[in-house]
C-alpha cells in the first residue's frame, strides 16, 4: 500500500510540533545544562511523532484545517507526555539506544563518568537519578503546553481543563498500571507465572500504549467538534477507533522488537528477548513448543547476558512456533474492529489520513 500522503502529513506534522516545542517559554527553566540536554535529547531526535499526529489528524476530521490548527499546543502536550514515558521506561528496561541515539540514563552515566570522574557504580546512579528528573520535568511541561491551548490558542478553557484532568487521572492511572503489570511480570521467570495468558498481556498493551493513542483521538475529536461532551457520538467513534489502532501498534512493535532492522527502528533489536519481556509472541510459541523447544526458549529468555548467537536461534524459534503468526493476527483484528468506526464520519482528508494511519499500522518497519 502507498503510503505517501500519510508519510507527507506526519512530516509536516513533526515540523509543526517541533516548531511549537521550540516556542515554548517552559524551555528557559530547564536548567542546569544536564537536564536541558536530558530535555531535549528524544525531541530533537526524528521520529514519527504518530500520537500527536493522530490527534490533529482528529481534530480536522471533526473541524476542519482551523480547528486543527488550534489543537496544535495539545498535539505537542501528547508528544511531551509519551516523551517522559519513553525516558522512564527505557530506564525500567536498561536500554541503552533510543531514536538513534543513547537513552538519557545511560547518556548521563557517560557524561558522570567522563566530565564528573565518578566512579562507575556512582556514574549509573547519576544517569538513573537524571533521568528520572528528566521525565519529571517532561511531564511538567506537558500539562503547561495543554493550558497553552487556553492562554495562548483561545480553546474553551472549560475543555482545557477537562482535557488535562483526564490525562492526569484516567490515561495516567491506565497508563501506569499497565507498567506495573509489565515490571510485576517480567519480575517473575515464565514458568512461575502459570496464570498468564493472551487475553492478561493483550490487556497490558493495551494500558501501557493503547489508553494514550485512544486519549489523543478523543482529545483531537473534542477540540475539532468544539465540545466538552465526551459521551457524543463522533467523539466516542474516533476515541474507539485510535484506541483500537494503539493497541494494534504495540503488537507490532512486538514483533519488530524481535524481527526488526535495529539501524531502523533506532534501538536495540533483541532487547525484550534478553528482558524476558512477556509478549503474545512468548505465550504463542510456548503454548506450542515441545519440551527440548520449550528447554531452548527459556534458557534464553530473561537472559541478559544472551549472545547474539542465542537471541538469533531464540527469535528463529519464536516464528517457527507461530509466535509472531499469532501476534500478527491480533494486530489485524484490532485494526478490523477500529476501521467500522469511522464509517460515519463524514469523508474528508483527514479521515482518509486516519484510514491510512490504522493500515500503516500493520505495514511500518519502524
Amino acid at each position: 500500500m502507498n503510503f505517501d500522503e500519510l508519510s507527507d502529513y506526519l512530516d509536516q506534522s513533526e515540523k509543526r510540533i517541533k516548531s511549537v516545542l521550540d516556542q515554548s517559554h517552559v524551555s528557559d527553566y530547564f536548567k542546569p545544562e544536564d537536564i536541558k540536554n536530558s530535555v531535549l535529547s528524544y525531541l530533537d531526535r526524528d521520529a514519527k511523532r504518530l500520537r500527536p499526529s493522530v490527534l490533529l489528524m482528529a481534530a480536522g476530521a471533526l473541524g476542519g484545517r482551523d480547528r486543527e490548527e488550534l489543537a496544535l499546543s495539545a498535539a505537542a502536550g501528547v508528544e511531551l507526555f509519551h516523551t517522559w514515558t519513553l525516558v522512564h521506561d527505557d530506564l525500567i528496561d536498561n536500554d541503552v539506544l533510543r531514536r538513534g541515539g543513547a537513552t538519557v540514563h545511560e547518556a548521563m552515566r557517560k557524561v558522570a563518568r567522563d566530565k564528573y570522574n565518578l566512579s562507575p557504580d556512582r556514574a549509573v546512579e547519576y544517569g538513573r537519578d537524571i533521568a528520572i528528573l528528566t521525565g519529571d520535568m517532561q511531564h511538567g511541561w506537558a500539562v503547561a503546553s495543554f493550558v497553552d491551548c487556553a492562554l495562548d490558542s483561545g480553546l474553551d478553557p472549560v475543555l482545557t481543563l477537562k482535557l488535562i484532568g483526564h490525562l492526569q487521572s484516567y490515561v495516567l492511572g491506565n497508563l501506569i498500571f499497565g507498567e506495573v503489570l509489565d515490571v510485576r511480570y517480567g519480575m517473575h521467570s515464565l514458568s512461575e507465572l502459570p496464570d498468564i495468558d493472551e487475553d492478561s498481556i493483550v490487556e497490558m498493551l493495551r494500558l501501557k500504549t493503547g489508553v494514550l493513542y485512544e486519549f489523543a483521538g478523543m482529545a483531537g475529536a473534542l477540540i475539532g467538534k468544539n465540545t466538552c461532551d465526551f459521551e457524543d457520538g463522533e467523539v466516542q467513534a474516533i476515541t474507539q477507533f485510535a484506541g483500537n489502532c494503539g493497541t494494534a501498534f504495540q503488537l507490532q512493535d512486538d514483533i519488530l522488537g524481535i524481527t526488526g532492522d535495529e539501524e531502523m527502528l533506532g534501538k536495540p533489536v533483541g532487547s525484550d528477548i534478553r528482558e524476558g519481556k512477556k509478549t503474545v509472541i512468548v505465550y504463542e510459541a510456548l503454548k506450542n513448543a515441545n519440551e527440548s523447544q520449550k528447554a531452548q526458549l527459556l534458557a534464553t529468555l530473561g537472559e541478559r547476558q544472551a549472545t547474539d548467537e542465542q537471541v538469533k536461534a531464540t527469535t528463529e524459534l519464536l516464528r517457527v512456533l507461530n509466535g509472531i503468526d499469532r501476534t500478527k493476527e491480533l494486530a489485524v483484528g484490532y485494526i478490523n474492529n477500529a476501521i467500522p468506526y469511522l464509517e460515519d464520519i463524514a469523508d474528508s482528508q483527514y479521515k482518509r489520513l486516519l484510514m491510512l494511519w490504522a493500515k500503516y499500522m500493520l505495514d511500518r518497519e519502524l
